[in-house]
């Protein structure tokens, strides 16, 4: 049977008796989160997806310095404001700037965006408009990418792009139709989204898709009943000596020590758990090969998807497909 968090830090509490329940649950939870950050341990491995809705074009009154977008005064051709455009992108024409739309009033049909627009404001009439998904808001627990897929074109995203390279091919972020690659953005700061890692779709796509993708996850936040997966299930006395080398460093209070505390001991528990880590390394590398795991010669391939087809059509070796 699978250990759980709850044999864990009771434990570390009767090494250390003194200790608080809360206090062991943290040096326990301490201890689990620099057990993750090691490596990308198979239980540490996640997916989902990335769901892309079509996008909706009409008229709309903009107005230079202000971050609210209007219909009022349009008869004919205005755009439709509904809830389900919150936290989607927003833009006038087919160029840059692409704003976030932060919250939706659907009474008075008006859009409030994440910053004060910036291009012209509307002629009478109405400004041309769009709102689409052209940014990706990845899960709350997001760590980094393991592949990102389209099942429709039978390929992978390019996940490696950092947005100064994508500046230098579409600075004015004109170009709509196939994505073929997940450009690295910058963290939400407004909408229901803020604090989550957000990438950027390019090209942007205009019609509903699916993108489903494998990612490696942060360390949850255990609780009792919490089991462990993987080698671990079976193996967390590594967390409780990880833990203990921290219980071993607590004095404890003026007119009461700590009976464990003890700094060589500390150094002597971190020094002869590396090698019960490193047994779990072996054991999790037998489940997903990680040591040897590089960046794909396909990942490097400019302006050019690559899917089984064009493997089983195309004799070339691997060394001749430049980078960018």
């Amino acid at each position: 049977m699978a250990d759980t968090f709850r044999q864990v830090w009771g434990a570390v509490k009767g090494h250390c008796p003194l200790a608080s329940p809360m206090l062991a649950q943290y040096w326990s939870q301490q201890a689990y989160n620099k057990l993750c950050d090691m490596r990308p341990w198979s239980w540490l491995r996640a997916e989902g997806e990335f769901l892309i809705n079509n996008s909706n074009t009409g008229l709309v009154n903009v107005t230079r310095g202000s971050a609210s977008v209007n219909t009022t005064g349009i008869t004919t051709g205005q755009l439709v404001m509904v809830a389900s455009d919150q936290d989607r992108q927003f833009r006038v024409g087919t160029r840059a700037p692409m704003y976030t739309i932060i919250t939706v009033d659907t009474v008075n049909q008006v859009y409030t965006l994440d910053r004060p627009y910036g291009n012209p404001s509307s002629p009478t009439g109405g400004s041309g408009a769009t709102v689409l998904d052209a940014y990706l808001n990845a899960p709350s627990d997001f760590q980094r990418f393991i592949a990102v897929l389209d099942p429709a074109n039978n390929w992978q995203l390019h996940i490696w792009v950092t947005e100064e390279e994508l500046n230098t091919w579409d600075a004015s972020r004109s170009s709509t139709g196939t994505p073929w690659a997940v450009v690295s953005r910058r963290l939400q700061t407004q909408g229901t989204f803020t604090g989550r890692i957000q990438f950027e779709l390019w090209p942007y796509a205009t019609s509903q898709k699916n993108y489903p993708f494998f990612y490696v996850r942060r360390p949850e936040t255990l609780t009792d009943s919490t089991v462990f997966l993987g080698p671990l299930a079976n193996a967390s006395d590594v967390l409780v000596q990880l833990a203990l080398a921290e219980a071993a460093e607590w004095p404890a209070y003026e007119d009461r020590k700590n009976p464990y505390f003890n700094l060589q001991l500390a150094q002597m528990k971190r020094k002869n758990v590396e090698a019960h880590i490193a047994r779990l390394e072996v054991l999790d590398e037998e489940i997903y090969m990680t040591w040897l795991e590089t960046q794909s010669w396909i990942s490097r391939l400019q302006f050019a998807p690559v899917d089984s087809r064009y493997l089983q059509g195309h004799d070339g070796s691997y060394s001749g497909f430049g980078g960018w």
